[in-house]
């Protein structure tokens, strides 16, 4: 795994130019996600609990391809880029969009090392408690479950 870990925005180095985010602003933040936007005002606040946000500086790698995953970010600002051990860039993410999830919803490692472009902030949410909150909350089950179907159906229905 990474020797790195997230750096707290405020203990970066000022790297915070407002304080942390409160529950009510992760659930704002997590309703404007595509994979969430099913998911009821209560679910958000549910996963609110469990969020917490993440700083980087630039060039921090956030994790390394083959990294176990145990979390998976929605980027706030700042920008990610994601790179196969070839050096092909997968992917570069902004604000709003998610990456790291599904290495963290099937357990495997990570297929990319992700690392930030510029200064980060993201919001985290790790995989063991992501799938405790699952376990009894059937409805963000749905939910996700309802956004997977639409990504991979493509809008095509039977």
């Amino acid at each position: 795994m990474s020797n790195q870990k997230a750096v707290p925005p405020v203990v970066a180095g000022g790297f915070a130019a407002r304080p942390a985010f409160t529950t009510l602003d992760k659930v704002e933040h997590l309703r404007s996600v595509d994979l969430f936007s099913q998911a009821s005002v209560e679910e958000l606040y549910r996963l609110a609990t469990i969020a917490r946000e993440v700083g980087f500086p630039a060039q921090w790698v956030i994790f390394q391809e083959t990294d176990i995953a145990d979390a998976f970010y929605i980027v706030d600002r700042g920008l990610v880029e994601c790179v196969s051990k070839a050096g092909e860039v997968r992917g570069v993410i902004g604000p709003g969009e998610v990456f790291g999830l599904y290495s963290a919803l099937t357990r495997e490692s990570r297929q990319a090392r992700a690392a930030a472009l510029e200064k980060t902030v993201a919001i985290s949410i790790a995989a063991e408690d992501l799938f405790s909150l699952l376990s009894n909350n059937m409805e963000i089950v749905v939910s996700m479950f309802k956004h997977f179907v639409k990504k991979l159906g493509g809008g095509a229905r039977a």
